[in-house]
């Protein structure tokens, strides 16, 4: 065992071993409850003129079991301390002394710190009794250790009336705890700490060293423990916070700076001693609490290590053959339950810089050797491995890399749970970051080096501005990994805002580019796999690059097939806008031959891009038209030799259609597809407006027919209830429609000399839904219909009528992005109606009539633009439709002016709608034709001579456009 004191001060962080002051022997005294200041100013007959300090605690046990007294009872509980407080003495180790080696604050506030050092001009030695060996607890409990306490001064009179002044500097002592024994450290319940700096006081030794045969190594470990609950850890300081200000309120000690290697900035540090023998590994937890400040890990190799290597006893040769002990020192933080940390994780070791055998100095990295004799490498080297002169390999080797594995004396991982955050600051140099259960890690104006960083659960790394991220091995698992589009980048390595030589993306997890610059991310493979869940789903990476032009100078690898019956069937997924573009390159070391690559490049023999993808655009958009979009360059891979397939992960709204991914070749192009519902909704409206007209045609018809059937009809006035169900289907658009409508009309008789005419005026007034996917139309629409009929002598008849319409529809849908769209139209169209038939009687009662018509409907344009911006450029739309058919009938008569006429119809019905709309500049055909079959049935039946209710139900099929149903009730009353 082997205490030290001034022997091993190191360096800035060094810590003072006394004052020069004396300590005023006194019983331990319970504070709790007071206003307590350890540094006190003496001048009588029992005490010489001078300051002496108070501040040491111990328990009240002294000459029974503890060979050293203290100053203040350790157990503060409600007090306001003044100075430094101090554990030199808190406990002796022996056998006898039942008190554990604690120290606990309670509720209280200490101006100042807590240290492990003698703070007086004399102290004890404690070594032979074992105290530096027996472990701190220590706690603070909703307490405030805020390291303010600059200076002791006291500035009185002699007796004589001449000045009398002291001054005692302990700035430059410490931070809030200062300490270089082992410590169990709980800071809880909102309680504040100004800085914690942990030293290596002591070691236990080995026994000789490696090269010989009695060497022993010590297993021992030097090892401290800091919880933190609820409550935040700030930087310390051990500058003079007094000598600067703003607007006269100087600074405090947890004022952090943010920039460069500063002291004053270092939140938790933990400096393993270079003399030692033994391993120093602290492990840090904080639980829903802050962390405001750096926080430093320094690390050389043990003693009795040789990092170029030693001839052990073991042979007899001269070679060497071991690396001797070296005990790994660690630093091991871990954020829990929503904790946050702003601050730099600094990775150091001590150097001596002028050769006097003092370490005085830190340098960046802790101390490594790539000589692994008879250890192996638990780390890797950010900078690399070089190889020596060797006449015996193919290519030279000396001077080139060669590699990256090392070992490391010592360890500093970091570890989020929890949704807790780290916002790193300056330069953090570390061998693990592991980032779980949504915990966020935000890299802006600064850097951040780690061996490998892992991502878990819903977790992000984010590189924002200036901000620069490096590893060996990233992998991204149901995690989002974002380039912010402002980072800044440049052609070399270190300038990348993400350097990876390898990056895993599986299981939803996403490498986000955004719009970042060029060589924004820089890496060797990029594995897009992805994982399959116990129901069989599949879940992929994805590697997504928005509207960037990105090139990735990195192979694209999985081992996934598209062979749905294989194990390994799955898929990484490339998403990005329709403007977006990816380059594959490939990491250029797919071929070794004649040792064209050196030794530091060697060849994967792997083609760019290998395994199985899908593509997925990930933007919707109104705007555009068919020449923006279709076969529009998606992927490339620059490498004939790439096996890799690519296929359409979705569906994307772009103009008036949606487009896919499709592969071709090594190329990856955008397949056009259906009409978006959006659009196709805005063509569909005008067809739809046709079939409201024809149901209204049909019923103003079904009047004209039943005048002429039944009792007697001199005119008189009417009124119909119509709806029906429409199916259209032209190739391009399609819809379903549902319409409900009522129509009244007045109309009179007058007798001719050659024909008996029915002249009459109707109005019609309808509500109409179309719908296909997500697209809906709501219709609206009124009519104003003139109409006559003349019934010849002959029984020919020949029925006619003009009418105006005015249509509006309001459209809604949702895009394939999620976006709602919506937009609204109203048109003007006029129509007409021209019937020839002739009514052949059956008896006196019976009747068939073949008949042939005509009607057109033309729709004046509107022009209108969707919410998305889709443009509809006005287009008038005319539909015509041809129909011979037949009706027969037969009218029942009863007493009392009753009948009742039951009739059917059959007919053959041509429409003729060739039309074409123009949406975002293209021409699209939105016309329904085609030849149809209609089938109906009705019945009239007069209640009375004057007063008769009829209905019909009919359908029509075999067209663009299937009539489901149609349904007409109505009443009419005659004159």
């Amino acid at each position: 065992m082997h205490p030290w004191k001034k022997k091993f001060v190191v360096s800035q962080l060094a810590l003072a071993c006394t004052l020069a002051v004396t300590s005023q022997a006194s019983a331990s005294t319970d504070i709790s409850g007071t206003t307590y200041t350890t540094f006190k100013h003496y001048n009588d007959a029992a005490y010489a003129d001078g300051v002496y300090y108070n501040g040491y605690v111990g328990w009240n046990n002294y000459a029974t079991d503890s060979i050293y007294n203290g100053d203040i009872y350790p157990v503060i509980n409600k007090a306001v301390v003044n100075g430094v407080i101090s554990t030199y003495y808190l406990d002796d180790g022996l056998a006898t002394n039942t008190n554990s080696n604690s120290l606990t604050i309670k509720d209280s506030t200490i101006h100042g710190m807590i240290t492990s050092e003698c703070m007086t001009t004399v102290c004890v030695d404690r070594d032979a009794t074992g105290y530096v060996y027996d472990r701190l607890a220590l706690t603070v409990d909703n307490s405030t250790i805020d390291d303010n306490y600059e200076h002791y001064t006291y500035n009185g009179t002699h007796a004589d009336g001449t000045v009398d002044t002291h001054i005692v500097d302990v700035y430059d002592l410490g931070t809030a705890i200062t300490l270089d024994q082992e410590v169990d450290l709980v800071i809880k319940n909102n309680s504040h700490v100004a800085g914690i700096d942990l030293t290596q006081g002591y070691e236990w030794r080995d026994t000789d060293d490696n090269t010989v045969s009695t060497g022993v190594d010590s297993s021992e470990v030097f090892h401290n423990a800091i919880n933190v609950m609820d409550s935040t850890v700030t930087s310390g300081s051990w500058s003079d916070e007094g000598t600067s200000g703003w607007f006269g309120n100087n600074n405090n000690a947890s004022t952090y700076s943010g920039t460069g290697f500063n002291a004053d900035d270092i939140a938790i540090s933990a400096v393993a001693n270079p003399h030692a023998d033994n391993a120093m590994q602290t492990t840090v937890n904080l639980t829903n609490s802050t962390l405001m400040g750096d926080i430093l890990f320094s690390s050389n190799f043990d003693e009795n290590f040789f990092p170029n290597g030693a001839d052990s006893y073991r042979d007899t040769d001269s070679a060497v053959d071991t690396n001797g002990w070296d005990g790994t020192d660690r630093m091991d933080v871990t954020l829990n339950n929503g904790s946050k940390w702003v601050g730099a994780a600094m990775s150091m070791h001590q150097v001596d810089s002028d050769g006097d055998g003092v370490y005085d100095s830190f340098a960046v990295g802790t101390e490594a050797t790539a000589t692994l004799l008879d250890i192996t490498a638990n780390s890797l080297w950010p900078w690399s491995t070089y190889g020596i002169n060797n006449s015996d390999t193919a290519y030279d080797e000396n001077g080139h890399v060669i590699g990256n594995e090392v070992y490391q004396s010592g360890l500093f991982n970091v570890t989020l749970n929890g949704g807790s955050r780290w916002d790193t600051t300056k330069t953090s140099l570390i061998d693990t970051l592991s980032i779980n259960g949504g915990s966020v890690v935000s890299v802006a104006d600064s850097t951040l080096v780690s061996d490998t960083i892992s991502l878990t659960g819903g977790s992000a790394l984010k590189i924002n501005e200036d901000g620069h991220v490096a590893t060996n091995a990233l992998t991204i698992d149901n995690s989002n990994v974002t380039i912010a589009d402002d980072v800044s980048a440049g052609w070399g390595v270190d300038d990348s805002a993400l350097y990876a030589n390898t990056i895993n993306i599986t299981n939803n997890g996403m490498l986000d580019m955004g719009n970042s610059t060029a060589y924004a991310l820089q890496a060797d493979t990029l594995n897009l796999t992805s994982a399959t869940d116990t129901h069989g789903n599949v879940h992929s990476g994805v590697l997504n690059v928005h509207s960037n032009n990105f090139v990735l100078n990195a192979d694209l690898t999985n081992d996934r097939t598209n062979d749905t019956t294989r194990s390994n069937y799955g898929y990484g997924t490339i998403a990005m806008n329709s403007d977006g573009h990816l380059t594959v390159n490939g990491n250029g070391d797919a071929d070794t031959s004649f040792d064209q690559s050196e030794v530091d490049n060697a060849g994967d023999n792997v083609a760019a891009a290998t395994g199985n993808y899908k593509v997925r655009i990930d933007n919707a958009d109104g705007k555009g038209s068919i020449a923006d979009y279709k076969g529009k360059e998606l992927v490339y891979v620059n490498d004939k030799n790439s096996t890799a397939t690519f296929s359409a992960a979705n569906k994307a709204d772009l103009g008036a259609y949606t487009y896919q991914a499709k592969q071709e070749g090594n190329t990856v192009v955008m397949e056009q597809s259906r009409l978006t519902d959006y659009a196709n909704m805005a063509l569909s409206i005008p067809s739809a407006n046709s079939n409201i007209w024809n149901l209204q045609q049909d019923t103003v018809a079904t009047r004209l027919t039943q005048s002429r059937h039944g009792l007697t009809d001199n005119g008189g006035a009417w009124g119909s209830y119509f709806g029906g169900s429409f199916n259209g289907d032209n190739g391009t658009i399609s819809y379903d429609q549902n319409v409900n409508g009522v129509m009244v009309g007045l109309d009179s008789k007058i007798d001719g000399n050659d024909a008996k005419w029915i002249v009459g005026a109707a109005a019609g007034f309808v509500k109409g839904d179309l719908s296909d996917r997500s697209g809906q139309v709501d219709q609206d629409s009124q009519t104003a219909y003139l109409y006559t009929s003349a019934h010849f002598a002959n029984n020919f008849f020949l029925d006619g009528s003009v009418n105006y319409s005015h249509f509006n529809n309001e459209l809604s849908a949702n895009m394939s992005n999620g976006q709602y769209v919506d937009g609204s139209t109203s048109s003007d169209a006029w129509g007409f109606g021209l019937k020839l038939g002739y009514d052949a009687k059956l008896g006196h009662a019976g009747y068939v009539t073949p008949y042939g018509s005509i009607s057109g409907l033309f729709q004046s344009g509107d022009d209108y633009r969707l919410s998305n911006g889709m443009k509809v450029d006005g287009q008038s739309y005319d539909s015509m439709r041809y129909e011979l058919g037949v009706d027969a009938g037969y009218t029942f008569t009863y007493g009392n002016d009753q009948a009742l006429t039951p009739y059917f119809k059959l007919a053959y019905v041509y429409d003729d709608a060739s039309n074409h709309a123009d949406v975002n500049g293209d021409s699209i055909n939105n016309g329904t034709e085609g030849s149809a079959v209609r089938v109906g049935l009705g019945t009239q039946f007069s209640f009375t001579r004057n007063f008769s209710a009829y209905s019909d139900v009919s359908y029509l099929g075999g067209g663009d456009v299937d009539q489901d149903w149609a349904a007409n009730v109505g009443v009419k009353y005659t004159w």
